[in-house]
């Protein structure tokens, strides 16, 4: 089967992961099509590419539609620039649309009426389409691949703990927590408890190279999820801090058949309390290695891609 996916952007290099997956861990064939693989406003997000839409005639964009068994669209299909290009609508063909983005985000009304079935990332986003989605999917790291290689790293006094919001003005849901979470990082950096890693506006291969250094990762700890930051830091061994609450539980479950999670449950109530532990017991790297073999377990990519290939088959 050979599944195009297309989106308008990198969303964070989730559509390329799935795509290199699924070609690495089963009979399946993926390409993805991004319009623009580097948003114009956000100029050092850049992920791995496959095509870039902006770069391809018309010609050869039909000519990948007509390859495809099935589309999967990321986030919009009524906006993609592909089809705005193209000035049609995109072929009839068996068709899903995956959810990466809270519901309030722009755009997302017009999708659920569109008539394709939803996917939903699985992580705070279900609880906002329980009437709308069909599929519940996994965001993926390939926890077998190179870049995630499990690095053994001294014990240091003063641990690294990295923190990787996507903006730093405490808006919206990428702000991953930054209010809360950086006057206390950055204090206990000044004090020499710590040292403070703040990764923003890097691409993202050198964003794996920071992350390898690091201790202990931050998510976020106020929306009751997790970003697919964390699960970078879980599969390069790192403990890592979120916010999961008993509905993002319940989902990771019914993806995983997890009993238990390897995050750092925390709140803005008690995130200090709990890395002050953790500092003072030295306990980061015990953690780490736990986090590690859970994500081997749980988040292993031949269980991944199976829920991907059961929803191109049911599609």
């Amino acid at each position: 089967m050979n599944v195009l996916h297309l989106s308008d952007s990198p969303l964070s290099g989730a559509p390329i992961r799935i795509v290199e997956l699924l070609n690495k861990y089963s009979q399946f064939k993926a390409r993805h099509i991004v319009w623009d693989n580097i948003p114009r406003s956000q100029p050092w997000r850049r992920y791995r590419t496959d095509l870039r839409g902006r770069d391809l005639t018309a010609d050869q964009l039909h000519e990948w539609l007509d390859w495809a068994d099935v589309l999967h669209f990321h986030n919009r299909w009524k906006r993609q620039e592909i089809f705005k290009f193209l000035k049609q609508a995109p072929p009839k063909k068996p068709g899903v649309i995956q959810i990466h983005s809270p519901r309030e985000s722009e755009g997302f009304l017009e999708e659920a009426a569109s008539g394709l079935p939803l996917a939903i990332v699985g992580q705070y986003h279900p609880r906002q389409w329980l009437k709308e989605m069909r599929y519940i999917v996994p965001n993926v790291v390939d926890v077998n691949s190179v870049e995630y290689d499990y690095p053994k790293r001294p014990l240091r006094k003063s641990p690294v703990v990295s923190y990787a919001p996507s903006n730093c003005n405490g808006k919206g849901w990428d702000s991953k927590s930054y209010l809360d979470v950086s006057p206390i990082l950055k204090r206990m950096h000044l004090a020499n408890i710590i040292y403070y890693q703040l990764i923003i506006q890097q691409p993202h291969e050198k964003v794996i190279e920071m992350k390898r250094n690091a201790d202990i990762g931050i998510d976020e700890i106020t929306t009751g999820s997790y970003h697919i930051s964390s699960l970078e830091y879980l599969a390069l061994g790192i403990p890592c801090f979120a916010n999961v609450d008993k509905m993002t539980f319940d989902v990771i479950r019914q993806m995983t058949g997890c009993e238990s999670l390897p995050w750092i449950i925390a709140n803005p109530g008690n995130f200090k309390m709990k890395l002050d532990k953790i500092i003072k017991e030295q306990s980061w790297q015990e953690l780490g290695e736990q986090s590690r073999i859970w994500m081997e377990k749980y988040w292993a990519p031949e269980r991944l891609v199976e829920q991907y290939m059961q929803m191109y088959e049911d599609l």
